[in-house]
């Protein structure tokens, strides 16, 4: 079993650095581990790399995983990452499901990203944000994409979006 940030210290000492062939190859099979943590901790140390195509795969199932913590996870991962298809935003619209208020956040920014026509619907899913969301990124996102879009905000504290 991986503990908490062995995987990125392992293979990616130094964040700029680029991971050698042995550490990809390494990676990918950790990214079959059967532990779902490890899984998790390497697709965050390949999600920037060459290992896009498995690493997504990989973030996929976790999204539909039975951890509320690593759903949160992947969607912080699926939302930033460069692939965009499909079944990543359908994955990250799904996630708008969840109760936890940030993995709603990053899915709707993801979606953002991606200019997703669900957007709007994903701003409105993520519900009222409080104070501490001021100087957020993705909240500024979803705002620059409501503001483009001539939509309203619906996540100011008590706008009643649930």
């Amino acid at each position: 079993m991986c503990r908490d940030g062995q995987v990125p210290e392992l293979f990616r000492p130094d964040e700029d650095a680029s991971l050698t062939a042995p550490a990809r190859d390494a990676l990918l099979a950790l990214l079959h581990d059967p532990d779902a943590t490890t899984r998790f901790h390497a697709c965050r140390v390949a999600v920037g790399d060459d290992l896009l195509a498995p690493v997504v795969r990989a973030l996929l199932a976790l999204a539909e995983g039975p951890d509320a913590e690593l759903r949160g996870g992947a969607a912080v991962l699926l939302a930033s990452c460069r692939d965009r298809t499909p079944a990543v935003a359908d994955a990250l619209f799904a996630l708008l499901d969840e109760d936890h208020l940030l993995t709603r956040l990053e899915a709707a920014y993801g979606l953002a990203l991606r200019d997703d026509p669900r957007t709007g619907e994903a701003i409105e899913r993520v519900g009222p944000l409080g104070e501490g969301f001021r100087e957020d990124h993705r909240v500024d996102a979803l705002w620059d994409w409501t503001q483009r879009e001539n939509r309203p905000w619906p996540l100011a504290p008590g706008s009643g979006t649930a």
